[in-house]
């Protein structure tokens, strides 16, 4: 028998349905959101990431604000910056690029972030409504996540989903996020000791640990599922926490780097952004 080919995910072509389907809700109302994004320092991967929330912003018709700061920036401005913007009416949407640099406390900046407008959906307050199952705005990566595997057409059912992530914030409501779709989730940091005999086990790998070509073949099931959200920047180009050429071997799925989770989880997080605009 020869191998069934393996369906390399489009993300570009499936953000831009739900982009064009966000740009049609907003040309209907006479007020239109206001995505706030605050930068610090001059990490690239980050700049790349805001330029490109804020051309899905312009194509959507959401007006985008950016506001950078220097490295050296103390946390004391960071904040009033933050609090400046929760009290502003044209502002329905708050995002702080992450990472930041080493001497901001994050747990705090976020939580400085009035819930109503947070938009990445870390803030204490929302990840509590989440656990209580109550309605609101979820992780956009997530729900990026949730959007993909929709597309792969497999039967989800019980399948095995393993996490690999080095992020608090991240995982944090993961597994309940993704409860309705009936998954057998487990969650693994990328030092566990079993780590490669978890990776193998798994139906559906997510990597989320930021090192590049960290998964390799021997890793992964065959046929499996892979969601590589994990990007990293070696020499000028940008590549996942999968060995993309070995893995997509094998894989009955696989998300590129870049391309993949990234454009997904824009189109996401504008989603979120109209929809705070409705309740603000």
């Amino acid at each position: 028998m020869t191998q069934q080919q393996t369906i390399i995910f489009d993300g570009q072509k499936a953000a831009q349905k739900i982009l064009e389907e966000i740009k049609s809700k907003v040309s209907s109302k006479d007020k239109k959101p206001g995505l706030a994004a605050i930068l610090i320092g001059d990490d690239r991967p980050s700049h790349i990431y805001v330029k490109n929330k804020e051309k899905a912003c312009q194509f959507c018709d959401i007006t985008f604000h950016k506001y950078f700061l220097e490295e050296n920036t103390p946390q004391k401005e960071l904040l009033c910056c933050i609090e400046f913007l929760n009290k502003d009416p044209d502002i329905d949407a708050i995002i702080v690029q992450l990472p930041l640099p080493k001497q901001f406390d994050v747990e705090k900046v976020i939580s400085s972030i009035d819930p109503k407008k947070d938009v990445d959906g870390f803030h204490p307050q929302t990840i509590k409504d989440i656990m209580a199952g109550k309605p609101g705005i979820n992780s956009a990566l997530v729900q990026a996540i949730r959007e993909i595997l929709k597309q792969t057409e497999q039967d989800l059912n019980g399948k095995k989903m393993i996490l690999v992530s080095n992020c608090d914030i991240f995982y944090n409501t993961f597994v309940k996020e993704l409860e309705d779709l009936m998954l057998d989730i487990e969650v693994i940091f990328s030092d566990n000791k079993k780590l490669e005999q978890k990776t193998k086990s798994a139906e559906i790998l997510v990597s989320a640990v930021g090192k590049a070509k960290f998964i390799t073949r021997s890793m992964v099931k065959k046929d499996a599922i892979v969601i590589d959200v994990g990007t990293s920047l070696v020499g000028k180009k940008f590549v996942g926490d999968v060995n993309f050429e070995e893995v997509k071997k094998i894989a009955s799925f696989i998300t590129p780097v870049p391309g993949g989770v990234g454009p997904m989880t824009v189109a996401m997080l504008l989603k979120n952004v109209y929809e705070l605009s409705q309740n603000n």
